[in-house]
């Protein structure tokens, strides 16, 4: 009845490197929210635990909401697809998992086990979060079998928000299960208009709302909304009301509205600050646009906006993102959080802007969202500290939901270690500062991965312990004689991400696109209409840098520098070159585990190999790309072929990559950017701009 997901199709995930899948086949996958058949027939209970049988009884009250109804019939699927086991749902009467609603803190529930389980939650949502918590358990045991005792859970952080890794602003009921199985509370659509979403396309936004509560999750509306008004100008209110009070009012049911500077732009009246929008700016005014400077007019844009929403939509929630000007000066980002009224919730990004020290000695600031700097960063912690003393909620941009900006077409980053440090970082920021919710990533999406699984217990008080978790996470994946070797290439990874230089030029360029990003040195200038991309795409490929060597337009108004100077690039191939290595050696290890299983069991083993080189590959792309514009700027046309050679021959390998996983080259406000499509593109251009033969000698 649920999300099956059979033996049959399970294997032929054994084999992916050698079947290859069409463009969206991963969402396939992104059906599943049970696993079949985790169980290991050969396991045996122990003295100490309870074992869930055939034909046992799971009872919710007889008042029992939706939320609780769905989640019990999902336990019930979860014992039937995932372990053999065929249990009945009940209202009402006893069983052998019996849940009930009691007084406790909110989110916190209590797991009792004993000679039956017995749950007990704060409300329908935390008991939906204890049967999944029992469902974890038993993955880990991989077996339908729970050590006796009791322990008392609660979430520390509400809400933790998503954005849809299904496809931008879409999002069907299985992706919804998943979401809420990993403990996060609530996903995030981008809102033009009523039905409106990003990409401009329509969506039926109530109805994603209503099937996101069945699940348990809140819903929060992303503002592309424009009124473009000062509030003190005549007939503001008016405009004010006929937008965001009207789109307000068309969503009743949703949790709240999230107001980003890019995205509410309006004429300031503040000198520093050009008042028009980034479009109309005057490239001779060395200014920013209002979306991009704290204006001391903004708390005043929040009150008449707020007043508008509150007249329609009392209750919705208004979260202020500072995130477009975390560059600009102390002084007036704390004076704008002085004036903001106590009702609104500040949201801080967590690890941006920070001037970074590689270990060679490179210099760079944080240009986007990156792991590789754990946070929290100066610019987070001012603006947590000073809401912290006002007394205003404090939401954070955390990208703690697996993947950043560093990797445009990855589905996430399997760097544990340095994404604990990150969570680390996020829990002292929930105890110093009172950090409470979480945007856990932005329009590139969630995935479901063992980092979902570890970020849930790290973001849990009573969780289990990172070490222990991921270990346990490790063994039951890969075998128990499998786990140092494969913590060991995480371990590799981790550090590997440190090493990331997280400017626009790579965030922008070769990261962006992977493999397929153009090696085009001595041809003509790549436009974006070049590129094959679904036209359906919010971004596409207009998102990306497709000329290594341009000028970024916008630098001179943030008083940035290009870092595409060559003793800057030569620093950053030394950290490149040895990122690559661990990359290699990681992808090896899985590579070599995957072998040492049964078919049956290796596929886990052999997609995480072929991610690893996916990322090794977009890594030599970096390289080539690097090698090549150096090259390029000394006139030296044979070594720009040389590195050409280099870069046709990795992009050729990439190709069986992207093949045999649909969902690498691929993201949610991209689409395709970097799959099979754009690889070949590429390919073609180098054979008509250097020769096949001469790339191939």
């Amino acid at each position: 009845m649920f999300y099956r997901f059979g033996t049959m199709a399970l294997a032929a995930f054994a084999v992916a490197g050698a079947v290859a899948e069409k463009p969206y086949d991963f969402r396939k996958r992104l059906e599943v929210v049970h696993e079949a058949d985790r169980r290991d027939l050969e396991l045996k209970p122990a003295a100490e635990e309870f074992v869930f049988r055939d034909g046992m009884v799971i009872a919710v009250p007889d008042n029992a909401d939706e939320v609780l109804a769905v989640a019990g019939k999902d336990f019930c699927d979860y014992l039937d697809v995932s372990m053999g086991i065929s249990a009945r749902f009940a209202r009402g009467g006893k069983g052998e998992v019996t849940i009930s609603i009691d007084d406790l803190p909110s989110r916190a529930y209590r797991v009792e086990v004993g000679d039956v389980v017995k749950i007990t939650a704060a409300d329908s949502r935390a008991a939906a979060q204890a049967l999944y918590h029992l469902e974890d358990l038993m993955n880990l045991r991989r077996a339908p079998f729970l050590s006796k005792g009791a322990e008392t859970r609660r979430p520390m952080f509400s809400p933790r928000m998503t954005h849809s890794g299904w496809g931008l602003d879409v999002f069907p009921d299985s992706h919804l299960a998943q979401i809420a199985h990993a403990g996060m509370d609530a996903i995030v659509i981008f809102v033009r208009d009523i039905d409106k979403v990003k990409n401009k396309g329509y969506a039926d936004i109530n109805d994603i709302i209503r099937r996101a509560k069945k699940f348990g999750l809140d819903t929060y509306l992303y503002s592309h909304v424009v009124a473009f008004v000062h509030p003190d100008d005549p007939g503001a209110a008016e405009q004010f009301n006929s937008t965001y009070g009207r789109v307000a009012a068309a969503y009743p049911d949703a949790k709240g509205i999230v107001f980003v500077g890019e995205s509410c732009q309006f004429p300031t009246k503040d000198e520093r600050a050009q008042p028009v929008t980034w479009r109309n700016a005057d490239p001779a005014d060395s200014r920013p646009t209002a979306g991009w400077w704290p204006c001391r007019d903004y708390p005043a844009w929040v009150r008449a906006v707020k007043k508008a929403i509150d007249a329609n939509a009392k209750n919705m929630e208004i979260v202020f993102w500072t995130y477009n000007w975390g560059k600009q000066p102390l002084q007036p980002r704390m004076e704008l959080i002085d004036a903001l009224p106590k009702d609104v919730v500040l949201q801080a990004t967590f690890e941006m802007f920070e001037p970074q020290v590689k270990r060679n000695g490179i210099e760079t600031p944080i240009a986007d969202y990156s792991l590789s700097f754990e946070g929290p960063g100066s610019y987070f912690r001012s603006e947590a500290e000073r809401a912290h003393k006002r007394g205003l909620r404090l939401y954070s941009m955390s990208n703690t939901g697996g993947v950043t900006w560093d990797y445009g077409v990855v589905p996430y980053q399997p760097c544990p270690y340095q994404w604990e440090r990150r969570y680390e970082g996020v829990r002292k920021a929930h105890r110093d500062w009172g950090l409470c919710g979480l945007m856990e990533c932005h329009h590139f999406g969630w995935w479901p991965s063992f980092i979902s699984e570890l970020e849930k217990e790290a973001f849990t008080d009573g969780g289990i312990p990172f070490e222990q978790h991921i270990r346990a996470i490790a063994a039951r994946d890969f075998g128990a004689g499998n786990v140092e070797s494969a913590l060991k290439a995480w371990k590799d990874w981790s550090d590997a991400m440190r090493d990331y230089v997280a400017t626009d030029e790579n965030q922008y360029g070769p990261f962006r696109m992977g493999p397929a990003y153009p090696y085009n040195y001595g041809g003509k200038r790549i436009e974006h209409k070049d590129v094959p991309c679904p036209s359906h795409a919010a971004f596409g490929v207009r998102i990306a840098r497709l000329n290594y060597l341009d000028k970024c337009g916008y630098r001179p108004q943030l008083g940035e520098v290009e870092k595409l100077d060559v003793a800057f690039m030569e620093k950053e191939l030394e950290l490149l070159e040895s990122m690559r290595e661990k990359w290699h050696s990681g992808a090896d290890a899985f590579a070599a585990i995957a072998a040492s299983l049964p078919p049956s069991r290796s596929f886990k083993a052999e997609r995480m190999a072929g991610l690893g080189r996916f990322f090794e590959r977009t890594i030599i792309t970096a390289i080539n790309v690097k090698r090549g514009a150096i090259a390029h700027r000394d006139g030296d046309k044979a070594t720009v072929l040389a590195w050409a050679k280099k870069e046709y021959a990795n992009a050729k390998a990439a190709l069986a990559l992207v093949e045999a996983d649909s969902r690498l080259g691929w993201e949610p406000s991209m689409e395709y950017v970097g799959g099979a499509e754009q690889v070949r593109w590429k390919l073609k251009r180098m054979e008509d701009l250097y020769g096949k033969t001469a790339l191939e000698k």
